[in-house]
């Protein structure tokens, strides 16, 4: 007796069906009434509708398939009468919720179907696309021809390519994978777009900082050029813009972890120490021109004119530099030992460090290179990436600009030498 009272099913299954089209349709329900538009479907309509598909499910198992058919083809005609009627009365509205009360049965079902979870996750992501159609479509009507162009053709080569490429080595020493290599192109370029959407979406108006930040995601030494060469021009803004500069690069070193701890997990333990102290640095370098720059005119706070990164030509031209990185390192450490490797990474640091972050990362994933080897060459390549945006900053500034930026730079790169010496040399 006690072990039936006990046994849940299905009504355990029944119950998630009510809380799934509840939520959903308590969304459609706050829409309503804050808009004051009268649609078919509210609280109570879409609860009983994910009931009805998971009743529908529970008795097509006892009595076969015809049942769900018939339920489901009679709701599709019932909104097709509410469409109708909406139609004749010359009321114009999209078909957001009816497609919504298509899909709310099927949850329902889902559950009795034993496939729970899914069903959940799938209720909880359709009320919040429901609940964000302000935002998204504030977002498309932001978005020019040249960004649905460049994301339509990354969602293409990412979802149709990707899965079509090889997972095996091929070339010199056999690390070329080409699914490797473009997943970890997908990987970069993703953390690139986000910083991009979300630039345009807060917009550069919130500040030089905020901007500083989102710019570090796309590009940090794009921002330096960008701030650098504005300083020319707002000469007063130089600590604000020696400040943005920084937060942007800060933004390198968790960036960089992130990348390892992508690729290769047990490597994180050898470059955090470096990374997070060279981000201290960093933080409190910010925090003395921040201090110092409180004074000045913040009027100007136009952002870093930076494309989409979601480019084809960028895409393949990264994935063809961490190919060539990727053999020129391997080539490195074969002939002429760790001194190669980290010779590459100070050179690839220059222009870039995602490229030999992935690169040696994966290398020592593969066991082609030595864990310790990959950490030095991960720093190095973070450092000499610092110093060379210094440079930059300092050629392209304003004299006060560069003051500033050589000063914060210099204790950055002093601290990475430091803490790198001391976490190597143990």
């Amino acid at each position: 007796m006690i072990t039936q009272l006990l046994n849940l099913e299905p009504w355990w299954r029944f119950a998630a069906a009510l809380l799934i089209g509840a939520l959903i349709g308590l969304e459609r329900e706050f829409v309503q009434q804050r808009s004051g538009e009268q649609e078919f479907g509210g609280i109570r309509t879409f609860a009983l509708m994910a009931l009805l598909g998971a009743v529908a499910a529970f008795l097509t198992d006892q009595y076969g398939p015809l049942i769900f058919l018939a339920v489901y083809l009679g709701l599709i005609l019932l909104l097709w009468a509410s469409l109708l009627a909406s139609s004749l009365r010359g009321v114009e509205e999209g078909i957001t919720t009816e497609v919504t009360a298509l899909l709310v049965p099927l949850f329902g079902a889902m559950m009795i179907w034993n496939q729970p979870a899914v069903a959940a996750a799938l209720g909880v992501i359709t009320a919040l696309i429901l609940a964000l159609k302000p935002r998204l479509h504030g977002v498309a009507r932001r978005m020019s021809a040249e960004d649905l162009r460049a994301t339509l053709e990354f969602s293409i080569i990412t979802a149709v390519v990707l899965p079509l490429l090889p997972n095996e080595g091929f070339g010199p020493f056999g690390v070329l994978n080409p699914f490797q290599i473009w997943l970890l192109v997908v990987f970069i370029s993703g953390i690139g777009f986000l910083g991009y959407v979300l630039m345009k979406y807060l917009g550069p108006e919130r500040g030089i900082g905020i901007t500083g930040l989102l710019g570090g995601l796309v590009s940090s030494t794009a921002t330096t050029l960008s701030f650098a060469g504005r300083s020319k021009t707002n000469a007063g803004l130089s600590t604000v813009l020696a400040e943005g500069i920084l937060i942007a690069s800060c933004v390198m070193f968790p960036r960089v972890l992130v990348e390892v701890a992508v690729v290769n997990p047990e490597l994180v333990s050898q470059v955090v120490v470096p990374l997070a102290t060279m981000l201290i640095a960093g933080v409190i370098a910010v925090y003395i021109l921040w201090r110092r720059g409180r004074a000045e005119e913040k009027a100007d706070h136009g952002g870093v004119e930076l494309s989409n990164p979601l480019r084809l030509k960028t895409a393949i031209t990264f994935g063809l530099v961490f190919a060539v990185v990727l053999v020129a390192v391997e080539a490195a450490n074969e002939y002429f030992g760790s001194a190669g490797v980290y010779i590459a990474s100070i050179l690839a640091g220059i222009t870039d460090v995602d490229s030999i972050t992935l690169s040696v990362s994966n290398l020592s994933l593969k066991g082609l290179l030595d864990p310790r080897v990959a950490a030095i060459a991960i720093i190095l390549a973070t450092i000499m990436n610092t110093i060379a945006k210094a440079v930059m900053a300092m050629v392209l500034g304003t004299p006060r600009l560069r003051r500033l930026v050589s000063r914060a730079f210099g204790f950055v790169v002093l601290a990475g030498l430091i803490s790198g010496a001391v976490i190597f040399s143990l």
